[in-house]
């Protein structure tokens, strides 16, 4: 009877239901099947449509979660399909440590090789940044100043930027950059004329809220990118960059709202978000490694070393903008730490410390008395700030935890075992901060509530293997204590210049949602059109 039936169906009927028996088959066979007969593998989170793709790029964290309730919410190991590449998901603190210390087996060289080449790196160029100098070939250099170790160009450039990030002179330079730029952005002069400096959000109520208030809402989240991307490419460049480019921190802001596309190779088959920005910022690096070595003198010891050493290299121009360009962004535009960069990551950290405060009156009062001890006639001690603030470490602690959405990738170069699950060489693995971060067994039932006290009461929190902000292992973040002072210094010199509060105006604003729909590099800022409008009131206090 069954023939009969079969028989009638037209032939492509017949076809479909063919292959929709082959898909049922394999599927029994991938994910019931085959985990039972090799139960050391990470089991592979089922799926229709093939890969994992669409679902890592609409929401990566749902996805995560998806994994996790798929293994019962035990945290080993499994493993996802991006792109037709295996990714192994690891969850558990214990075997979070277990991987970073596993340097030899889960190497972080070949992620950054692939970074390398998805921000336009060329092959040629490739093969000469990773070589190593020997004596008597073409990039040995006796009595070699700018890189006496010998080093390759690639492991040079890691570790000159270490350097620049750890605490020492060059730290406190590029901190004192910034702070100078922030206290010559946030006054109250530059809100005349219409808000130049930080821009508005909101809809059309708010163009004549400007024109009958006293003093127009300003956009929170505008004006900490703003700012802080201005304060840290000054930072970084000195006025270099806005010489040869008056609009580059527009280019910059744009560009990282979209790096993701880069880091994950997002086909660009056709004019994608982040391609123009990009190529603008190439030709404004590409302007930058064309002056003469003289007239750089105002970019940070980082800067000027690495320019340095390209010219030893000799490698072509595109490349060593494309290098420029993802040092800069690691540096300045994301986050200071192991999968990308640092503004990204300040202003969106500093926007949530921000809003916590403003929607919580009861926390902004001792925060707001922290930040004033630190100022000593007229001039902000940051670094009494930061070892004396010990509300607002709670709170930049807590905000870190909730609203850090990076990971760590790494490639498996030999075959290795994590919690219990036998990782094969060739695939790539991925610590999402975030599911460690929100650990019901290390946080408790609260898990999700924004509450800092959990650091006051238990300040081994903040070294808990379950806690990695800043990452770990080989990439464990050099740039913390910088992005720790430049953030206390942001927050305590609007406290100081300003009464910050909700704006009256703005009416009833509901507290901004977490964007958790791209996939994050670092501290996500809130879903589009989300924001927290403000009113700025002038102190009475010493510019």
């Amino acid at each position: 009877m069954l023939r009969d039936i079969l028989g009638d169906l037209p032939r492509w009927a017949s076809a479909a239901l063919g292959l929709a028996c082959l898909l049922v088959l394999w599927r029994t066979w991938k994910f019931t099947l085959r985990p039972l007969l090799w139960p050391s593998e990470p089991k592979n989170l089922p799926y229709w449509v093939p890969c994992h793709t669409v679902g890592f790029f609409r929401s990566s964290d749902k996805l995560i979660e998806r994994g996790l309730d798929y293994t019962g919410r035990t945290h080993e190991p499994f493993a996802v399909e991006l792109l037709g590449k295996t990714m192994y998901v690891v969850t558990a603190p214990g075997d979070v440590a277990a991987a970073f210390r596993d340097s030899a087996a889960l190497n972080f060289d070949g992620n950054l090789a692939q970074l390398l080449e998805n921000f336009g790196v060329k092959h040629e160029a490739f093969k000469r940044a990773w070589h190593k100098p020997q004596p008597g070939d073409w990039s040995y250099v006796a009595d070699n100043a700018v890189k006496p170790a010998q080093l390759d160009l690639i492991h040079f450039v890691e570790e000159t930027y270490k350097t620049q990030l750890l605490p020492g002179p060059h730290m406190d330079s590029m901190c004192r950059v910034f702070l100078d730029s922030v206290h010559s952005s946030l006054r109250w002069d530059a809100l005349r004329g219409g808000c130049a400096w930080c821009g508005l959000a909101g809809a059309a109520d708010t163009a004549h809220n400007m024109k009958t208030a006293a003093r127009p809402p300003v956009s929170l989240l505008s004006l900490c990118r703003r700012l802080i991307a201005e304060a840290a490419t000054r930072s970084l460049f000195g006025r270099l960059l806005h010489d040869i480019s008056p609009g580059v921190v527009d280019d910059i802001l744009e560009f990282n709202d979209y790096a993701w596309m880069v880091v994950f190779r997002y086909l660009d088959l056709l004019e994608i978000p982040v391609t123009a920005p990009q190529r603008r910022l190439m030709a404004t690096l590409s302007e930058l490694i064309e002056l003469p070595e003289h007239s750089r003198g105002e970019a940070a010891w980082a800067i000027r070393q690495t320019l340095a050493a390209f010219e030893i290299v000799d490698i072509d121009t595109q490349s060593r903008a494309a290098m420029m360009l993802m040092s800069f962004w690691a540096l300045t535009l994301g986050h200071k730490h192991s999968l990308h960069g640092a503004v990204s990551n300040e202003y969106n950290l500093t926007f949530w410390i921000l809003a916590h405060l403003l929607y919580d009156e009861a926390l902004l009062r001792p925060v707001r008395q922290e930040t004033e001890a630190a100022w000593r006639a007229g001039r902000l001690d940051v670094k009494h700030l930061c070892a004396n603030s010990t509300r607002l470490h709670a709170v930049f602690n807590e905000t870190l935890r909730l609203r850090n959405g990076a990971g760590a990738l790494r490639v498996v170069t030999q075959q290795t075992v994590i919690g219990g699950k036998v990782l094969a060489q060739g695939h790539s693995i991925l610590i999402p901060f975030r599911q460690l971060h929100t650990n019901e067994a290390v946080w408790g039932p609260t898990v999700g509530a924004f509450d800092p006290s959990r650091f006051l009461n238990r300040k081994s929190l903040a070294r808990h293997s379950s806690f990695r902000p800043f990452g770990g292992g080989t990439t464990y973040c050099p740039g913390r204590i910088l992005a720790r002072e430049e953030v206390y210094g942001f927050i305590a010199v609007l406290l100081h210049r300003f009464d910050v509060a909700l704006h009256p105006d703005a009416g009833e604003q509901p507290f901004p949602r977490f964007n958790d729909t791209v996939p994050s590099l670092g501290v996500s800022g809130p879903l589009g059109g989300m924001d927290v409008l403000v009113d700025l009131a002038p102190r009475e206090v010493p510019a």
